[in-house]
């Protein structure tokens, strides 16, 4: 049996470096000098870990070519999705079957949410906690996962052989 090679990351850096990898590509630089020579979209990358964050262990982030999402894929809202999220429900040695797909830009933007809010119930303080705050928060949070879950299922796509080689990257999160 095939296994497709998808790339784990632990690290938020390492993922960036790789990710990022055609942009740095002829610059021999640390990523602190690349972020702030702009040489890395860092909202764009942050948002991608952060999806990353979101995905079930079985879920991946794919990027293929423009010319074969606008044949396999077409156009969705917003345009034609170079990256997507799903799962491998078979593969070849030549391909690999795409599940439970959706385009990848509309679930970053609500995994951002997700983690903001994440982020403002850590922080709050917890000497003398705002309760009607907290509460609003995790409501929040609550709607957003809904929303999230819901928008998986709505932009779903439909299943679709990809050719191996033609598989810009494959990543997904993974603990440290």
């Amino acid at each position: 049996m095939v296994v497709f090679p998808v790339r784990e990351y632990t690290s938020y850096d390492e993922f960036v470096r790789e990710w990022c990898a055609e942009a740095l590509a002829d610059e021999e630089c640390s990523l602190t000098e690349a972020r702030d020579r702009g040489l890395i979209d860092e909202q764009a990358t942050q948002w991608r870990w952060q999806l990353l964050g979101e995905l079930n262990p079985d879920e991946l982030l794919l990027k293929i070519p423009k010319w074969l999402a606008e044949e396999k894929v077409g156009f969705t809202e917003g345009g034609t999705p170079t990256e997507l999220v799903g799962r491998i429900g078979d593969e070849t040695e030549k391909a690999i079957l795409f599940i439970d797909s959706a385009p990848a830009q509309p679930l970053m933007k609500r995994a951002h949410r997700i983690h903001m809010l994440e982020t403002s119930l850590k922080e709050q303080n917890t000497d003398t906690p705002d309760v009607e705050q907290r509460a609003w928060l995790q409501d929040r949070l609550t709607e957003q996962r809904n929303q999230y879950a819901t928008d998986r299922e709505t932009t779903g796509l439909v299943d679709e052989w990809l050719p191996i080689s033609q598989i810009i990257q494959a990543v997904r999160r993974s603990d440290p």
